[in-house]
């Protein structure tokens, strides 16, 4: 499995030492961090981690064309929707035409984190993961949620969410940092972050 990292659009990227040094470690698939937009069609998973810049129409018309070939597109925010991140990949949701979104929101939890309400624990399967400072995701086939203590303004508990476009898959992520440096460590991460770069999902 080839993994697609695109840096076309502000996003924090796999080759940031600081950040994501580390994630190559834990996953099984080959990670390249892409340069040229149109150069993603060569891999099997996109990732577009914390997109700032928006999103031209030729370019989702193109996502929509991998997704229909058989491809995983990957968006990841953040929460509050900090430098306009989540209304950005909200945008290109919506004109993809399928119903996952993004709240412009947080997840807290004051009983299940990681030393900090800001760093909720959730449910990955039998799994537990921590999520750090994240959205919430409405619609689409919840594959990440918190504990019954976690609150949300909106009352939702989903931290990641997926999607069937086609032939293939749109995987939306509330938060871009539960696979940095900080956290791929901890709990099961290393294993959410596998099995989405890997096509587990």
């Amino acid at each position: 499995m080839r993994v697609g990292w695109d840096a076309t659009h502000g996003e924090f990227i796999a080759d940031d030492y600081y950040y994501f040094s580390k994630l190559r470690n834990f996953v099984d698939a080959e990670i390249d961090c892409v340069y040229s937009f149109y150069k993603l069609e060569d891999y099997d998973v996109i990732v577009f981690n914390y997109p700032e810049v928006r999103f031209k129409l030729r370019e989702i018309s193109r996502i929509k064309s991998w997704l229909r070939k058989g491809k995983t597109v990957v968006f990841a925010s953040y929460y509050n929707n900090l430098d306009n991140v989540t209304e950005i990949i909200n945008s290109v949701l919506k004109k993809l035409g399928v119903e996952v979104r993004i709240s412009s929101d947080v997840i807290v939890d004051e009983e299940k984190n990681d030393g900090d309400r800001m760093h909720p624990l959730a449910k990955y399967g039998d799994r537990v993961v921590v999520m750090p400072c994240s959205s919430s995701v409405v619609g689409g086939e919840a594959f990440v949620e918190g504990f019954s203590s976690a609150e949300c303004n909106n009352g939702s508990k989903c931290f990641a969410a997926y999607e069937e476009f086609g032939k293939g898959k749109v995987i939306v992520l509330g938060t871009c940092v539960f696979w940095d440096n900080y956290s791929i460590e901890k709990y099961d991460n290393r294993v959410l972050a596998n099995d989405i770069l890997s096509g587990k999902i």
